[in-house]
């Protein structure tokens, strides 16, 4: 896929920087502590999956039983020089607990657990503009709901680093370009995708609008069947 995709519309997607623990009450959940400044991980461009409400696409899982979602709102770097945040979307990190657990446990690289195909799934864009981005820290909500059954509902507000602060801390280090994702982490409620599983995300205004959603399927591999 090379170091971008462009999906409908002529989007361009590029890397995705992933902040880790920016929920107090997720890091809580996973029995760790929240980082005092932002951590990132990446995840390559062939990762991504785009699966809007109106255009769902079926994601087949790299494992039966081990698959984790995490819910959270993703910025995306627009094209142009001055690489501002021209798009927002709701989106799904999904991780493959059992690798990254052992991982940590060795002491290695969490890659092959976050970084599968279809690992980043993303819903439909919204345009943003730059003086609004200090918005997005007040009264944004994040729903995700698993066979209709409520996984996550959380507010923006809650974050321990705000979107503005995540892109102004990358932007100190990393190489950035037009394309490129940042997931701002996931709030408390992660959860087990399994074979026929259908989760549906929403990003929320404050004015109680939905800006954003996604649907996607999941399918056990066709080896485990």
């Amino acid at each position: 896929m090379g170091n971008s995709c462009t999906i409908d519309g002529g989007i361009i997607l590029g890397s995705s920087w992933c902040a880790i623990r920016t929920y107090a009450a997720h890091a809580e959940e996973m029995g760790t502590e929240s980082p005092s400044e932002p951590i990132f991980f990446l995840k390559p461009p062939g990762a991504m999956v785009e699966s809007p409400e109106h255009h769902p696409a079926t994601i087949e899982l790299s494992g039966n039983n081990r698959i984790q979602h995490e819910v959270e709102l993703v910025m995306r770097i627009g094209e142009g020089v001055d690489l501002e945040v021209r798009e927002i979307c709701v989106g799904l990190d999904l991780t493959d607990r059992i690798i990254q657990s052992e991982a940590k446990e060795g002491g290695l690289p969490w890659t092959r657990a976050k970084s599968f195909k279809g690992s980043a799934v993303v819903g439909n864009w919204l345009p943003i503009k730059a003086e609004d981005l200090p918005s997005l820290h007040h009264g944004w909500r994040l729903e995700l709901t698993v066979n209709g059954e409520s996984r996550t509902t959380a507010d923006t507000s809650t974050m321990l680093h705000s979107p503005l602060d995540l892109l102004a801390s990358l932007s100190e280090w990393a190489p950035l370009s037009p394309g490129d994702l940042i997931f701002t982490g996931t709030p408390k409620g992660v959860g087990w995708l399994n074979d026929g599983d259908l989760a549906e995300a929403t990003l929320i205004n404050p004015d109680g609008e939905v800006k954003s959603s996604l649907r996607a399927y999941f399918s056990a591999p066709s080896s485990l069947k």
